[in-house]
């Protein structure tokens, strides 16, 4: 991993941040937006600097990744470094190939980016008034989709495959408007199929898990279990958001009771076990737990996964949780009949699933 510049804070502002205004090049659009942004809220100079100087190197896209990484983890509420970051690697890859050439540790680290842009976070009131500044997207670039694979990411573990349809799931319940309500239903129907495909496949024939370094039994076990918890999780998020199941559904329930087993059977709280990746599956699991035992299962997860971090963000993701439950008592709903999208709609907080 290439170390961050240490010629001072890594977001703190000083004379070497001040926005850069380059003369006399013709910069792509991408690349323009994300340095106006940048320019605003300062201390991004070597990245500015980098673009600036048309340079595109592996060292400069792990870079911005550990600093997305770094901002995600020490939790800042508003208007947060990370978003930014991504638009600048965006704008580093828009128009190249490089990462179809990506092997091994660039390889997770791309899939890392990816993951980075999709999983669900609940946006800020900042940019819920600013979506086009701030709305952290997948690219609409075909020249560097990413190209899915069934394939466990030993770095993630989980798949690009799984990733592209909560890639799809996000943008179908955006783009939901009375008049496409049908096209959006008979597209959620392709992809509650591909889901469940998925599901059925991988039960009886494990995926491969692409890591550099041999696995024990035990070790595979993990991978397996932690990624058929966001096949569970990615179910939940399709019935959530495009058929707006109530939490108290069959269909939702279901997935509930599977992630609940899985999570049973992992090896919970050690740092150097796939159980550092559950804040997506716990936090869809706790959005939609509507009974005591349910809210108290996620709570000693949560729990789990903060002692095996240490990271304020996993404080965020908890209290988070404890809002939406006393929003649901609030309401009444002692049965699941509420949907969790209209309790999620209800807060303000600025959550990375990672």
């Amino acid at each position: 991993m290439p170390p961050l510049d240490n010629g001072g804070p890594p977001y703190g502002p000083g004379p070497r941040d001040a926005p850069f205004a380059p003369t006399n090049v013709s910069l792509p659009r991408p690349i323009s937006r994300w340095l106006s942004i940048a320019g605003d809220i300062g201390s991004l100079a070597l990245l500015r600097g980098a673009l600036d100087a048309g340079e595109r190197t592996e060292t400069l896209l792990a870079t911005c990744l550990i600093w997305c990484l770094t901002d995600v983890f020490t939790y800042r509420q508003g208007i947060s470094s990370w978003q930014i970051h991504l638009q600048g690697i965006g704008a580093l890859l828009d128009g190249s190939e490089a990462h179809r050439s990506f092997r091994s540790a660039m390889r997770h680290l791309y899939q890392l980016y990816l993951s980075l842009q999709t999983l669900p976070h609940i946006p800020t009131v900042e940019s819920l008034e600013n979506p086009a500044q701030l709305g952290v997207r997948a690219s609409q670039n075909s020249e560097w989709t990413s190209i899915t694979s069934p394939e466990i990411d030993g770095f993630l573990g989980y798949s690009s495959e799984l990733l592209d349809v909560l890639q799809q799931i996000d943008q179908l319940s955006r783009s939901v408007s009375g008049n496409e309500a049908q096209s959006i239903l008979f597209e959620a129907d392709i992809l509650l199929g591909k889901v469940q495909g998925m599901i059925r496949r991988d039960t009886t024939s494990p995926r491969d898990i692409s890591i550099c370094t041999p696995l024990s039994p035990e070790y595979n076990r993990e991978f397996v279990l932690c990624h058929q918890t966001f096949q569970q999780a990615t179910l939940i998020h399709l019935y959530r958001k495009l058929y707006h199941h109530p939490s108290g559904s069959q269909s939702i329930q279901a997935a509930v009771r599977s992630i609940e087993e899985m999570v049973g059977n992992m090896i919970q709280g050690q740092p150097c076990h796939t159980w550092v990746a559950m804040a997506m599956p716990l936090f869809t699991l706790g959005c939609e737990a509507f009974t005591e035992k349910q809210q108290a299962f996620t709570r000693d997860k949560i729990k789990k996964l903060e002692d095996c971090i240490g990271s304020l963000h996993v404080k965020c993701i908890r209290q988070a949780l404890e809002d939406i439950w006393k929003e649901r008592e609030n309401l009444g709903d002692r049965e699941g009949t509420l949907c969790a999208s209209q309790l999620l709609a209800e807060l303000r907080y600025n959550i990375i699933l990672f």
